[in-house]
């Protein structure tokens, strides 16, 4: 210990003997380590935003569809009884039926997006019922003319939020039909608005699927499109034991005709995706480092240079190899641990005030915080090694003869 006490000692010596030179070679350093906090923190936040945000846009659902190119094999509504049957856990199936039309109401006629469904077609969205309620079994048992909108779209349709019991027209093909509202959801979160800034506006309706097509002319009795509902840790495998059954059901075994996917899938995707995206913003910010570790190895070797005549004569007395290569080397990674350390503390900084002028959360774990303490470290001994081998294996008497 004692050994390395004088080396620690002498590394310090020599690091504030040099004080400018010191700073603007710990610079290098300072500048990676906050750059490779501050993009691990961004990337953090980044990625739990974008999956909020979608699982705010999106419920936790999984799309079963028959191609009609393919097969003359339809779903049925036996079929979403033996799913229910057979996966009791599920919060749902519904057939999906999507249409475009007009609606009616006190402020003038809007576009709109209408959707058909069970009762379980609640769970589509994950801006719950705020205001009135959603449709039941009954309701859509008996093809009652009820429909759920948007917070947005019954302030922009009526003119209030409080549109709970009023009545609009729906327009579709041609026929027209008035429903009264029932429930009103949540308001749709900022990502949302982005992506439908600039888009023509569409006032999300949705309805019974009984109604659409007793209203409308839409065969209600066979679909080509099913919508499973489940949690969120177990959907992607319901959506596979569902496949398999109505694969089993309409004889499609070996075909292509029937495919399925999650919005599990879909977030395991986007995280591979944010995953990557992460990555590339980390090398980049390590680049940053290793310029910082070639300073570093260019410092040492003016220093090996400048102390020739003092390695010389601490060779002559004695002082082996291997304590020559250890003192350069503590010096090096000494500087470079100071330079992590003051770029951690910025990264951190820097994190805190990007994330928050961003609207991200600011997630910083130890893991990242550690490892650039110990990369910094690392960085210290890989570009301090050449120098410290060169100090070390230096003849005494052509070091004093410099």
């Amino acid at each position: 210990m004692g050994k390395f006490g004088e080396y620690f000692k002498s590394a310090i010596k020599q690091i504030i003997g040099n004080g400018y030179r010191t700073l603007m070679t710990m610079l290098g350093i300072v500048i990676g380590i906050a750059a490779v906090i501050a993009v691990v923190a961004l990337g953090n936040g980044m990625s739990e935003f974008v999956k909020s945000q979608l699982n705010d846009i999106a419920g936790n659902y999984g799309q079963l569809n028959i191609n009609t190119s393919k097969t003359s094999e339809r779903f049925t509504r036996d079929d979403i009884a033996n799913l229910e049957e057979a996966l009791p856990d599920i919060k749902g199936v519904s057939p999906d039926f999507t249409s475009y039309g007009k609606v009616t109401g006190r402020k003038g006629t809007f576009s709109a997006s209408i959707s058909g469904g069970a009762e379980s077609l609640e769970n589509y969205l994950s801006n719950g019922i705020v205001k009135g309620s959603y449709f039941n079994k009954q309701q859509v048992d008996s093809s009652q003319r009820v429909c759920v909108m948007l917070l947005d779209d019954a302030k922009k349709i009526f003119g209030t939020e409080d549109a709970v019991g009023m009545e609009l027209d729906i327009t579709v093909y041609g026929k027209t039909a008035t429903y009264t509202v029932i429930g009103l959801r949540d308001h749709m979160n900022e990502m949302y608005t982005f992506l439908m800034e600039g888009q023509e506006y569409y006032a999300q309706i949705e309805m019974p699927y009984t109604a659409l097509g007793a209203d409308f002319d839409y065969d209600t009795e066979q679909f080509s499109s099913l919508l499973l509902f489940d949690d969120q840790q177990t959907l992607s495998d319901s959506v596979s034991k569902a496949e398999n059954l109505l694969i089993n059901a309409h004889g499609l075994r070996g075909t292509s005709a029937l495919s399925a996917y999650s919005m599990a899938d879909f977030a395991d995707q986007l995280n591979q995706i944010l995953g990557y995206a992460q990555s590339f913003l980390l090398l980049v910010s390590v680049i940053s480092l290793v310029v910082g570790g070639i300073g570093v190895m260019n410092i040492m070797l003016v220093s090996v240079t400048e102390r020739t005549r003092e390695i010389g004569i601490r060779k002559s007395i004695g002082a082996s190899t291997g304590a020559i290569m250890t003192q350069f080397l503590s010096e090096a990674a000494i500087l470079t641990l100071l330079g992590g350390i003051v770029g951690i503390i910025l990264g951190i900084i820097a994190a805190h005030l990007i994330c928050t002028a961003i609207g991200f959360d600011v997630i910083i774990t130890p893991t990242s915080v550690g490892g650039a303490a110990l990369f910094s470290i690392m960085i210290g001994l890989f570009f301090g090694l050449y120098p410290a081998r060169k100090a070390a294996k230096m003849k005494p008497i052509d070091a004093l003869r410099l």
